[in-house]
Parts: C-alpha cells; sequence; structure tokens
C-alpha cells in the first residue's frame, strides 16, 4: 500500500500523484488535506503517512510540502524511514536502489507534471540492490552522540 499525504500547498501534486497511482493500478490511501484550503501542520501529516509505512516493509510512502525538505527533514526523525527529496528521476531511483528509502518527498513549488511523472516512474520502478552494508553504517550514527 502507498500513502500519501500533502499540505495545502501540496494539493495539486498530491492530485498528479493520485492520477499517476490510479494510471499504474496501484493502491493508495491520500492522508493528507483532501482540498486545497484546508489546513493541516506538518507533524500532524507526516506521522500519519510514517505510521503506516513502519507497519509493512511494502508500504511505501509520498509527502510533499511547499520545498519538501520539511516532510523530508519531519519524516526522517522516525526510525526505519529512510525519506529522499527527490528533484529528478535519477535521485528517485538511485534513493531506492541504494539507500532503501521508503518515504518518498517532493517539493509543490517547483514542479511539472512531465518531470512528477519522471520522478514518480523511477521511484516506483526502482529495486533496491540489496546493499546491507550502507544501511548497517547508517544505523551505527545513532551510537555516535
Amino acid at each position: 500500500m502507498i500513502y500519501i499525504a500533502g499540505d495545502k500547498h501540496g494539493f495539486e501534486v498530491v492530485k498528479l500523484v493520485e492520477g499517476f497511482l490510479q494510471s499504474r493500478g496501484l493502491e493508495y490511501k491520500n492522508l493528507g488535506v483532501q482540498n486545497k484550503d484546508e489546513e493541516m501542520t506538518l507533524e500532524e501529516m507526516i506521522p500519519k503517512v510514517t505510521s503506516k509505512v513502519l507497519q509493512n516493509e511494502e508500504n511505501k510512502g509520498v509527502l510533499t510540502c511547499g520545498t519538501g525538505i520539511g516532510v523530508e527533514v519531519g519524516a526522517n526523525k522516525f526510525s526505519g524511514i529512510r525519506a529522499c527529496l527527490a528533484t529528478n528521476e535519477k535521485i528517485a531511483s538511485w534513493a531506492v536502489e541504494k539507500d532503501k528509502c521508503n518515504v518518498l518527498c517532493l517539493t509543490a513549488w517547483d514542479i511539472d507534471s512531465e518531470r512528477l511523472d519522471k520522478i514518480l516512474s523511477a521511484w516506483f520502478d526502482a529495486r533496491y540492490d540489496g546493499s546491507e552494508k550502507r544501511l548497517k553504517m547508517f544505523e551505527e550514527f545513532n551510537k555516535w552522540h
């Protein structure tokens, strides 16, 4: 299952993401704002998606806000979440292939539908390369402070 959410700035991007997922026959649930005038803080939105992603390794998340940075930083505070802000298809695919990212973060202020489609295609088509060494090293970072 794919869990998506956006704040009011990301509403239009969420609608494009929904269209992409529908075209691929992928099951999803929108946990963010349901219209462009609705208010939802990142503090409300991010845990809704990350908690669902953490329930099953097959689950994925897509978060968007104005810059995309707020949702990326917030999501990465949850243990087990590996969120990336992807602004092009190479970043999207490598985030999955090399870093096993499970939450895709998107900017809502600087995106067009063609580029978004490429980013989403790259993200959902990518497969993790299985290199656990890097992920284990990242987990060790928590012990350094």
